[in-house]
């Protein structure tokens, strides 16, 4: 199956809805850590996901976070 890259950018002031939209919504990714720049001021979340497609990793996110959302498909490499 393939991996995606989910790539999530907001304003600081959306912080809030962001993660508001998370609550009620079914998803494998709630409970889960991710990577997050909201802290240190750079308001972005990254998650990698499994998916047969980028709109169904992309829906794994509340719609909200979703459309603000990019899914890139990536794979391990070996770094020389």
């Amino acid at each position: 199956m393939p991996s995606y890259l989910l790539t999530h950018h907001h304003p600081p002031r959306d912080c809030v809805a962001v993660f508001a939209a998370w609550h009620g919504f079914e998803s494998p990714l709630r409970g889960r850590p991710t990577m997050s720049s909201c802290l240190a001021g750079g308001h972005g979340l990254w998650w990698t996901v499994e998916a047969p497609s980028a709109e169904q990793a992309l829906a794994l996110l509340p719609p909200f976070v979703a459309a603000r959302s990019d899914a890139a498909e990536v794979s391990e490499v070996p770094i020389p």
